[in-house]
């Protein structure tokens, strides 16, 4: 313990005399009674984060342990950390390294990816090419931002963390719970997180009005993350009604926004996010239920629509639920394959023309932007940059190397994240084939003549006869084609 203090002593030494404080990472130290345990509720404890201008927030916390992977990797566990006042009986907000001001935060560990940056950077990248559909006081963000810290708890070092806000109402912008005269709670806003693993058996449809955890229809398990406080029919009719009875493309373009849904799709095919292409690890989100998706005036009834947003993108950039793929090795889901596919509300869009054209549109941006080459290597390099130059990654391959039971890591950060590039840049140019892009220009259409009974449109989206044979562009099956 002594040597650990004296070392992180020297740290702050070397960066107030050299400047290089952004070459350094904040330095998170965890206090509680006893040690992490799987599964384990919230207990109370407290923080002291330190920064690399040397500034500190010491705070009273609940710890938690988070997630499944956390079960298998209590060498290196997630938690929730909630912050508290003095007597733990009120959240306390607080603006931790920069960050929005919340009480509610994630320590995520990473530790089935190998570079221990994959969430982090497929969050920068949805945040920088994806944004609500109306305005928030944080710019339309709708995904989580996050800094990397040194862990210690109880003084044992526990290796590189990313410190991250949460995806929640005040994010979001969704209305509160509001209290009526008569003393019953009005259920406005909600958010919903696919995916639980509190209900063992999920076989077979499970509901019940006053749960936080539902089986909708077979394997296709939610929770209701806000309001959590105030589960009931009212708060669960929305999600309900979408996946049992809105399974026509008419239903699915009136209550979800078409943009949203191709950004979600454009960001899960160019990562190979194999993790998050079915019923789990995705969020969806309704500002207010009591709108009427019926009114003429646009703004009532887009505040009744839903927002779908990603979560939990550790298994992009060709990484493995379990850390298996590296070294050249990744998981690498065809894109084809994914077109063929998917969970509820892209399954019903899949064969729609207006759908797939706005899909391509939005590759077309992406890949100039956000999702291009350089743009992914770059974001990769500034945290492999971080991670050497502040000597974390040593540090913490060196702790875990001497222990008998480890995280997934690599010794050669440098040459993965360079490996991992190269994946990127294959999967673009499979990305530009699918699309049919030829050095960012739309490959020249090859006249072929439709299937008797296949869907065409004009430029306009207007339906079109299949025997129809005047001359002209039109859409098929998402692309231009010139007949």
């Amino acid at each position: 313990m002594q040597i650990h203090r004296f070392a992180f002593s020297l740290l702050f030494l070397f960066v107030a005399l050299t400047g290089s404080a952004q070459k350094a990472l904040p330095v998170l130290r965890v206090t509680m009674d006893g040690a992490f345990e799987a599964g384990m509720d919230y207990r109370n404890g407290r923080m002291q984060l330190t920064d690399t201008d040397g500034s500190q927030v010491a705070l009273c916390a609940k710890f938690k342990t988070r997630g499944a992977t956390a079960r298998e990797y209590m060498m290196k566990p997630s938690f929730n950390m909630k912050l508290r006042n003095e007597a733990y009986s009120e959240e306390l907000d607080s603006a931790l390294l920069g960050m929005r001001s919340c009480s509610s935060w994630i320590l995520d560990a990473m530790a089935i990816d190998r570079i221990c940056m994959r969430n982090r950077v497929a969050f920068d990248i949805w945040n920088s090419f994806s944004h609500l559909p109306y305005e928030t006081d944080f710019g339309g963000r709708c995904g989580t931002v996050g800094r990397f810290v040194e862990v210690y708890v109880n003084d044992v070092y526990y290796g590189i963390y990313c410190l991250t806000d949460r995806i929640n109402r005040k994010l979001l912008n969704l209305k509160k719970v509001k209290m009526q005269e008569d003393g019953t709670p009005l259920v406005r806003g909600v958010l919903y997180k696919s995916g639980t693993q509190d209900i063992l058996n999920q076989n077979s449809p499970c509901y019940s009005p006053d749960s936080v955890a539902c089986v909708i229809e077979w394997h296709n398990a939610w929770e209701l993350s806000y309001p959590e406080d105030y589960a009931g029919r009212v708060a669960w009719a929305p999600l309900q009604e979408a996946i049992l009875e809105g399974n026509d493309v008419a239903y699915v373009k009136q209550h979800f926004y078409l943009q949203n849904l191709a950004d979600n799709q454009i960001h899960l095919m160019a990562l190979s996010i194999v993790d998050n292409w079915g019923n789990k690890n995705r969020f969806i989100s309704v500002r207010n239920i009591h709108k009427d998706i019926n009114a003429p005036d646009p703004t009532e009834a887009d505040r009744r629509r839903m927002v779908v947003l990603p979560w939990d993108l550790d298994t992009s950039l060709g990484g493995q639920y379990d850390g298996s793929c590296y070294d050249g090795n990744y998981s690498d889901w065809p894109v084809a394959d994914i077109m063929k596919r998917g969970p509820y509300p892209f399954s019903v869009l899949l064969g729609d023309d207006e759908y797939l054209a706005l899909l391509r549109e939005t590759w077309l941006r992406a890949r100039r932007g956000a999702l291009s080459v350089d743009s992914v290597r770059n974001r990769l390099a500034a945290y492999r940059d971080l991670f050497l130059e502040s000597g974390a990654w040593k540090r913490m391959t060196d702790h875990f190397d001497a222990q008998a039971v480890r995280p997934c890591y690599v010794r050669d950060l440098a040459r993965e994240v360079t490996l991992v590039g190269e994946w990127y840049e294959r999967r673009f140019r499979e990305m530009d084939a699918y699309f049919g892009i030829v050095d960012g220009l739309s490959a020249p259409s090859v006249p072929e003549a439709p299937a008797a009974g296949e869907r065409l449109s004009d430029l306009q989206g207007r339906p079109v006869s299949a025997s129809d044979s005047r001359r002209g562009v039109y859409l098929r099956r998402g692309r231009k084609f010139v007949r």
